[in-house]
């Protein structure tokens, strides 16, 4: 009898902690700057460029679109020769143009972009797809 309950409670515990862990792996919840931020768009506060971060450290991992006179230009880390560093869950660091540039998430709708030299900062707010939807409807710039 006692085996049978000691095995019965066992198994309901075994039971709750999997399901636990099954449930907060199904949280949304991210792991690194990339991942929390694939498929987001953002722009700077004059709204001339759309940035997008996508979950790939070796391929394109950031694209830039920027806004030109009824055309736009497009951007992506291999064009421009910027090179991926190191992630964090909240921030990202890349080389570019001999300098090194670090990515951190303010909030869910802010992201900081800065020299770590100092003497330059950016900020980009999250906007929807509609933006980058309306600026491709334009041809690129030649």
């Amino acid at each position: 009898m006692k085996k049978s309950l000691f095995s019965s409670i066992l198994i309901i515990v075994i039971s709750i902690i999997s399901s636990a862990c099954s449930s907060s792996n199904e949280s949304g919840e991210c792991s690194s700057f990339l991942e929390c931020l694939d498929g987001t768009y953002w722009t700077p506060n004059d709204n001339q460029s759309i940035w997008t971060f996508n979950n790939n450290e070796n391929g394109a991992y950031l694209e830039v679109y920027i806004a030109g006179y009824n055309c736009y230009t497009y951007e992506n880390n291999f064009i421009v020769n910027a090179e991926f560093k190191y992630q964090t869950k909240l921030n990202l660091s890349e080389d570019f143009n001999g300098s090194n540039w670090f990515y951190s998430i303010i909030n869910d709708s802010v992201i900081e972009k800065s020299k770590s030299t100092g003497g330059s900062t950016s900020y980009f707010y999250k906007t929807d797809e509609s933006f980058l939807d309306e600026l491709l409807e334009f041809d690129e710039c030649d």
